[in-house]
């Protein structure tokens, strides 16, 4: 792939949700083949008519009406006539970007249809919004993904108490919901956000929190492969007896988490599949990985000090809560 083909590209956020406001999709996909074509944030590109009909799919007679209408609402500003013409993008009003990746538009090397063009071929300009809503307000350092959509899990009461720990199952509830500030923007944001999940642009990615409004611990899937991550999720059945195992089946998860945890949720983040190459997107990566690094190096102390503990100290109650009060639990919380 070609310097022009990688890397992102910058949107003014203001100006793309400007024209989708005033036009409609097929302006707005046209306006982000501008601003695929330039660098950086200068104003100039030379992409135009012909991009519009290779990457998005819109047609020659469509693309010219288009060109007309953005031009006209000071979007853009045709700065060469002719044959191979230039254009010059009216800065943003408020100096925030947008960062998409450019297989947003051009697609990837596999010769798959680009993102653009699947959102164009669904005629709701709500799909482009919400996908472009999706990339400027997810948080994957601080939240884990973008969170405002979600699939919610259901807790069970605690199965069992195991040192420093306590152990829940958790059962995904067949529904997604959003939050009402955010869904009600959009016309059927649930139905909306189904269509993007259907056409792979984005995936859902369940992570274990601390509390219903509280920092995320970690994910149970990698989020850059999809695969489960089993040294986390397993550990549970792992480290109890054998009596406990019809607990991986009863439930989707289950899960230990330190004792002090009153209350722990799961439930998904959505991750988009095409990511932007930013600074932003690395330290999300970083802060993922460094999670996942974490609590697996917790579990595995865990299971460390297990083996040297005798197991006569190991045993079930007549409630089904596991106890080991004489393990040392001033490491769990390290």
């Amino acid at each position: 792939m070609s310097d022009t083909e990688s890397g992102s590209f910058a949107v003014a956020y203001d100006r793309i949700q400007a024209v989708i406001e005033r036009f409609g999709l097929i302006e707005a996909c046209h306006y982000l083949l501008y601003c695929c074509g330039r660098k950086g944030t200068l104003e100039a590109t030379r992409w135009s008519r012909n991009s519009a009909l290779k990457y998005a799919g819109i047609p020659t007679r469509s693309a010219q009406n288009s060109e007309k209408e953005l031009i006209s609402g000071g979007f853009v500003h045709k700065v060469k006539t002719g044959k191979h013409p230039e254009f010059a993008i009216a800065p943003s009003t408020t100096g925030e970007h947008l960062w998409l990746p450019k297989t947003f538009v051009i697609g990837t090397k596999e010769g798959e249809p680009s993102p653009l063009k699947l959102i164009k071929q669904t005629g709701d300009k709500d799909v482009l919004r919400l996908m472009l809503d999706i990339y400027w307000r997810q948080d994957i350092v601080n939240e884990g993904g973008f969170g405002r959509i979600y699939t919610p899990f259901e807790r069970s009461v605690k199965l069992a108490d195991h040192g420093a720990f306590s152990v829940y199952g958790f059962n995904e509830l067949d529904r997604m919901t959003a939050e009402d500030d955010f869904a009600s923007t959009y016309h059927d944001c649930l139905s909306t956000i189904a269509t993007l999940i259907r056409m792979g642009l984005v995936f859902e990615v369940p992570y274990l929190f601390d509390s219903q409004d509280g920092m995320p611990m970690f994910p149970l899937n990698n989020p850059y492969t999809q695969e489960e991550l089993t040294s986390l999720t397993a550990i549970a059945i792992d480290v109890l007896p054998d009596e406990y195992d019809y607990n991986a089946v009863i439930h989707n998860y289950c899960l230990m988490v330190p004792s002090h945890m009153q209350a722990p949720v799961v439930r998904t983040v959505l991750f988009t599949r095409y990511r932007q190459q930013t600074k932003v997107m690395k330290a999300g990566y970083s802060t993922t990985m460094d999670r996942i690094q974490e609590w697996e190096c917790l579990y595995q102390r865990l299971i460390k000090d297990r083996s040297k503990t005798p197991q006569g100290q190991i045993k079930d109650n007549s409630i089904n809560v596991l106890s080991s009060v004489n393990a040392d639990k001033s490491w769990a919380y390290d």
